[in-house]
C-alpha cells in the first residue's frame, strides 16, 4: 500500500470508531430532513386544517343584519354569537380566532343602498386555522355581496353584468413542483450545509486534533510524502462529507411523501434519479468543502480554536445561498462559476424537474474541482513547513 492508502484508512478507521464524531457528522443528515418535514406538516395542518371543516368565528352584532347571518349560517360555518364593547379583546385574549364586526347602522345603510363596511378581527401572527377561516369567511362575504349587488341592478332593470366590464384570467405557469419548492426554498441550502457539516468534525480531528494531541509528529515523521499525507487526510473527510450527504438524501426521499402539498394545489416527487444527478452534480463540491475546511483548521493549534475558525467558514459558503433562493436568482453561466452558489441553483432546478443544461452543470463541476485542487495544493505547501507542527 502507498502512503495515500495508508493515511486514508488510517483516518477512515479511527473516526469510525469515535461516536462522538460519527454523531456530529450526520445526526444534521439524518434528522434535518425529519425535523424540516414535520415543521412543515405542522404549519400546513395548521394554517389549512381540514378542507372539509366548518368555518369557525364569531359574531358581535348579529342582531344588525339578520339575512346576512342567515346566508352564512347556510354556508359550512360555525358561528357564535358574542356581545363586546371591544372585539379585539376577544381575539387577543384567545377568547376567538376570528371575530365578525357588524355595525349598528348595518340596516340603515343597507336600505338606503349604501356601501356597508364589515370588520374582521383577527390575528395574523397565529400560524392556526384561523387563516383559513379567514380566507373562507372574506370569500362568504363577498359571494353575498355579489349576490345583493346582482339583485339591485336586476330590480332597476339592468344587466348585472355591466358592474363587471373587465374579467380576468389567471395561467399558472409554474410546475406543481415549482410551487411545492417555495415552501421548501432553503432545501438545496440544507443540502450544501450537509455537505460541509458531514467534514466538519473529521477535518478537525485530522489536523488540530493530531497536532493538540501530540501524534501530528509522529505521523510526520514517517516515509510518506507530504502530498500524499495529505490527500490521504482530504480524501477522508471527502468520504464522511459524501456520506452524510447520502444519508441526507435518503432520509428526504422518506420524509416528503410525508408532506400534504396536494392540498395546496402543489407536488413534490423526489425520485431516485433525481436523487443520483444531485449526488453527481455535488461530489466536486465535497472535494471543494473537503480541502477548504482542512486548509483552514491546519492554522489552529487546538480543537476550540479549530472549531471557531470553520464555524465562519463554512457560513460563508451557506448563508448567501438564503438570500439567493429568496431572490429567486436565475440559472445562468455566470453563476456556474460559483461553487456553493451554482450546485445549490442547479438543485432547485433538478428538484423542480426542469432540464439542467449539460454546459452548466459541467462548468459548475469543473470550476470547483479546480478551486479544490487550488485548496488542496495549499494544504500540501502548508504541511510542508515545519510551523505545521505549532
Amino acid at each position: 500500500m502507498n502512503g495515500f492508502s495508508v493515511v486514508f484508512a488510517k483516518e477512515i478507521i479511527d473516526n469510525l470508531r469515535d461516536r462522538r464524531t460519527l454523531i456530529s457528522s450526520f445526526s444534521v443528515s439524518i434528522l434535518g430532513p425529519i425535523f424540516f418535514v414535520g415543521l412543515m406538516v405542522f404549519v400546513m395542518e395548521r394554517a389549512l386544517g381540514e378542507s372539509d371543516s366548518a368555518t369557525e368565528f364569531a359574531v358581535v352584532g348579529a342582531q344588525y343584519a339578520p339575512q346576512l347571518i342567515s346566508y352564512l349560517e347556510q354556508q359550512n360555518t360555525n358561528i357564535t354569537r358574542v356581545e363586546a364593547d371591544d372585539p379585539r379583546d376577544l381575539v387577543m385574549g384567545g377568547a376567538h380566532q376570528l371575530v365578525l364586526v357588524i355595525n349598528p347602522d348595518y340596516a340603515e345603510r343597507y336600505q338606503r343602498g349604501n356601501i356597508n363596511t364589515l370588520m374582521l378581527v383577527h390575528d395574523s401572527s397565529e400560524l392556526s386555522s384561523g387563516r383559513r377561516n379567514l380566507a373562507q369567511l372574506r370569500g362568504y362575504i363577498s359571494q353575498y355581496g355579489r349576490i345583493i349587488g346582482n339583485l339591485r341592478l336586476w330590480l332597476r332593470g339592468l344587466d348585472p353584468s355591466i358592474a363587471t366590464p373587465i374579467t380576468t384570467q389567471e395561467l399558472d405557469v409554474a410546475s406543481p413542483a415549482a410551487r411545492a419548492l417555495t415552501i421548501l426554498a432553503s432545501l438545496p441550502y440544507f443540502m450544501v450545509l450537509v455537505v460541509f457539516m458531514g467534514g466538519f468534525y473529521l477535518a478537525i480531528d485530522t489536523t488540530a486534533g493530531e497536532r493538540e494531541h501530540g501524534s501530528m509528529e509522529p505521523l510526520l515523521t514517517q516515509p510518506i510524502a507530504r502530498s500524499e499525507l495529505v490527500m490521504g487526510k482530504v480524501a477522508a473527510t471527502s468520504v464522511f462529507g459524501l456520506l452524510s450527504l447520502l444519508v441526507f438524501l435518503i432520509s428526504l426521499y422518506i420524509a416528503v411523501p410525508f408532506v400534504p402539498f396536494e392540498r395546496v394545489g402543489m407536488a413534490l416527487e423526489i425520485t431516485m434519479t433525481q436523487l443520483l444527478e444531485i449526488l453527481v452534480l455535488s461530489t466536486p463540491l465535497i472535494v471543494f468543502a473537503a480541502a477548504l475546511l482542512t486548509v483552514v483548521a491546519s492554522f489552529a493549534k487546538s480543537y476550540k480554536e479549530a472549531q471557531t475558525y470553520l464555524t465562519i467558514v463554512v457560513l460563508v459558503p451557506t448563508l448567501p445561498l438564503i438570500l439567493a433562493q429568496l431572490m429567486n436568482v436565475e440559472t445562468t453561466l455566470r453563476i456556474m462559476v460559483v461553487p456553493s452558489l451554482s450546485q445549490a441553483t442547479l438543485m432547485s432546478d433538478i428538484i423542480k424537474g426542469e432540464t439542467v443544461a449539460p454546459l452548466h452543470m459541467l462548468t459548475s463541476m469543473a470550476t470547483t474541482l479546480v478551486y479544490a485542487s487550488v485548496l488542496a495544493w495549499l494544504a500540501v505547501l502548508l504541511y510542508r513547513r515545519e510551523r505545521i507542527l505549532g
